[in-house]
């Protein structure tokens, strides 16, 4: 039985898999459950959003038009069963250098998701096939209840909250970091899925940084405005990121950045100032880029503007950067992207002479993928 992101965007792909038995898509705690009863008592299969076979597609999970269950209560979930896990082992092999978070400092990191759903619409997100649209949460005592179980159970000294929407309740996040402050050591941690940009003061910033915060992701997806209103579809300004870049570099708290280029609707001139914007960004606040080329995903907006249109060569592909418009091929943003790497580095260079810890930072983040290096 497989469950999870990948296989709620690719069911039909998943089950023609020889060694999986039952695709379980979207939230697995009732759904997999249900199967599990199901199959104890030899009834007939019929779970809405589990699939056995191809042909079982009347149980494929409804479009987000339709109602679909999700658990509305996330504190009605119990704390997971770590116990059920060689815990050690995860951390060992950590030390090693197989980490799921390579820019962590700790030595004994976890991942915690405090929330699910996400009420924006990206047009190339597929997170709404796992987890829907309505932004569900742990409240901040469950969340306080979790972290205190894994520092008096298993000494963690790092967590990284992986929330696709972890600051979209700016008093809720405030309550998580007074509780995470209340704590009698300073516990380190991290933002590594992203967060918004416009939900920010400079004192949530100043108190982000006390309470332990390693580096924050930002989520910008375009340096084009128009782009991120009509395209994009994110309701996010542009200057309320400015002013948390600002505030990050003032209160020295490390920050990088996510962008999508190549986007049906975007010109080659909007994708080139997206790179513009990202290097003037990292030049004056020190926010390093990552700009991540276009992937087209079954469940999403993108997936049907795609299709409808016919946006490839020959045939679909869920690879990166083979969406063809009128006004781009990847080629042309393949030049570009290549162009930008260069000027990239040229600044990375200037900076490394002229700030040296920040050749640390750098080097730290290449030795935590040295396991790469082993293949």
């Amino acid at each position: 039985v497989i469950g999870g992101p990948h296989v709620s965007s690719f069911p039909l792909d998943s089950i023609k898999e020889k060694n999986i038995d039952y695709v379980v898509m979207g939230e697995g705690e009732i759904r997999f459950l249900e199967l599990v009863k199901v199959i104890a008592s030899g009834e007939a299969h019929n779970i809405q959003g589990v699939i056995r076979d191809e042909s079982d597609l009347t149980l494929l999970k409804p479009s987000k038009r339709s109602p679909i269950r999700f658990i509305p209560q996330l504190d009605e979930l119990p704390i997971p069963a770590y116990d059920m896990v060689d815990v050690e082992r995860y951390f060992q092999l950590q030390a090693k250098g197989f980490s799921s978070r390579p820019r962590s400092k700790g030595r004994r990191s976890v991942s915690m998701i405090t929330s699910r759903g996400c009420p924006h619409q990206c047009i190339f997100c597929s997170i709404q096939a796992t987890m829907g649209y309505k932004w569900r949460y742990h409240s901040p005592d469950y969340v306080q209840e979790h972290i205190n179980y894994l520092l008096e159970h298993y000494d963690i000294d790092y967590l990284h909250f992986e929330d696709d929407n972890f600051t979209h309740d700016p008093e809720r996040y405030d309550s998580i970091i007074d509780n995470l402050m209340s704590l009698p050591k300073r516990l380190k941690w991290d933002t590594p899925n992203g967060i918004r940009g416009d939900t920010w003061t400079n004192d949530r910033i100043r108190k982000t940084k006390l309470s332990g915060c390693q580096y924050l992701i930002v989520a910008i997806e375009s340096g084009v405005q128009e782009v991120l209103d009509n395209v994009v579809k994110k309701r996010l300004d542009l200057s309320q990121v400015d002013k948390l870049m600002e505030a990050c570099k003032t209160y020295d708290i490390r920050l990088f950045a996510f962008y999508v280029v190549g986007l049906p609707g975007e010109t080659l001139k909007d994708i080139q100032n997206t790179f513009n914007y990202a290097l003037e960004k990292f030049d004056r606040y020190d926010v390093l880029p990552t700009i991540n080329k276009t992937k087209t995903l079954p469940g999403t907006e993108l997936y049907d503007i795609v299709v409808s249109n016919k946006y490839y060569h020959e045939e679909l592909s869920y690879d990166e950067n083979t969406i063809v418009t009128d006004e781009f091929e990847p080629s042309a943003i393949d030049k570009l992207y290549n162009e930008f790497f260069i000027k990239l580095m040229v600044v990375i260079l200037r900076k490394t002479v002229m700030q040296p810890s920040m050749l640390f930072t750098f080097m730290r983040i290449a030795l935590g993928y040295r396991w790469f290096l082993s293949l």
